[in-house]
């Protein structure tokens, strides 16, 4: 027979167990310092020098990679992508697949058999990405479409939707993340707003990419106030268009962006070096 001393210390127990259960819940889905992670538009392709296994190295704040073979998945499956896709899932990364879609004006089934392509050829992606996304809320249902699309691939496929700027609220549940903001750190810096209706969800659904900070100290200032823009992923770099993303920042700027996300810098801090990089 139970006593009462052993039932009140099991309610105890078990009491204790949902508490720590919701401040684990509230832990992962709060981002700032603590959950942020580095997001990598990774247009590169694997025999273009070492940034796949640079990439791989970067675990655990390298969470999320977009492979691009030819603004989309190309005309045929590359084996230097199919290597490049297996080490990084292995190494814990999840890599998805470029597909644009012209603001919603690209026909579905165009979309979709870069998709099919996509899983066809490389079946360790974990998901696509969505470039050229629309804000306006009339292309909620091509978005929503495409969405359940992926998730019929595979139920924990990620989506990731890019207008590039702040969108309509109509978009949240729509994908997984939203990248609501892809542009040069001084607008970054100097004019970026935000819609008060993001804190409604996760930090870990939004993504902010920030290209031409040209040193570490500016990159660090732009990662802590990302931290405060609830933007659970972030990349930043010191390369500027006509293409940003075709390598990775290098030497010290990377090693201390690596750490800036897993830190609580003070915005202007962090940078030990003016090495730019990438």
């Amino acid at each position: 027979m139970i006593g009462a001393r052993q039932v009140l210390l099991a309610a105890v127990l078990v009491g204790g167990a949902l508490l720590l259960a919701a401040l684990l819940i509230l832990w992962r889905t709060a981002g700032g310092a603590t959950g942020q992670r580095i997001a990598v538009p990774a247009y590169f392709h694997p025999d273009s020098g070492s940034y796949w296994t640079q990439l791989e190295q970067g675990r655990p704040g390298v969470a999320l990679a977009v492979m691009n073979p030819d603004s989309g998945p190309g005309s045929g499956p590359d084996q230097n992508y199919v290597t490049a896709v297996h080490a990084a899932e292995a190494a814990g990364i999840t890599v998805v697949g470029y597909v644009y879609t012209s603001q919603g004006s690209r026909p579905t089934a165009a979309v979709k058999s870069d998709i099919d392509d996509y899983y066809r050829w490389y079946p360790e992606i974990n998901g696509i990405f969505f470039d050229q996304a629309s804000t306006s809320c009339a292309e909620e249902p091509y978005y929503a479409d495409l969405t359940r699309f992926v998730k019929a691939k595979s139920a924990n496929a990620l989506t990731i939707l890019n207008p590039g700027t702040q969108t309509n609220q109509c978009y949240g549940p729509v994908a997984d993340i939203l990248l609501t903001f892809e542009g040069p750190a001084s607008e970054y810096l100097g004019s970026y707003s935000a819609p008060s209706w993001i804190a409604r969800y996760p930090a870990s659904r939004f993504w902010h990419v920030i290209y031409g900070a040209p040193t570490a100290s500016v990159m660090a200032r732009v990662v802590e106030l990302s931290k405060r823009r609830h933007a659970g992923y972030v990349y930043v770099t010191s390369a500027v268009p006509p293409n940003p993303y075709g390598g990775l920042p290098t030497g010290r700027y990377w090693s201390d962006e690596l750490a800036a996300i897993g830190s609580s810098t003070r915005s202007g801090g962090g940078g030990r070096s003016s090495s730019s990089g990438g």
